[in-house]
């Protein structure tokens, strides 16, 4: 089991890197060890979900990459 205090920082930092005027909910779920993330924009909204096995291996590339495709998909998503 990983850290959710540590899993939630590091994925708002990894959202403020990449767009700094996004802002962020999480929902930690422990029965299903998944974190929620809104990404909110302006009036757009998009959900990214996340494992716990995501962070337990270190490697920030699968939450980057996560993070990245999930603002990708904001620019798209109908206002509203």
């Amino acid at each position: 089991m990983t850290d959710v205090r540590k899993m939630k920082a590091r994925v708002a930092a990894a959202i403020k890197r990449v767009d700094p005027k996004a802002i962020t909910g999480t929902f930690y779920d422990d029965a299903s060890d998944r974190l929620f993330v809104t990404i909110v924009k302006g009036s757009r909204k998009i959900g990214v979900m996340l494992r716990g096995r995501d962070f337990a291996n270190g490697s920030a590339e699968k939450i980057d990459r996560a993070i990245i495709d999930g603002l990708k998909r904001l620019e798209t998503t109908p206002i509203g």
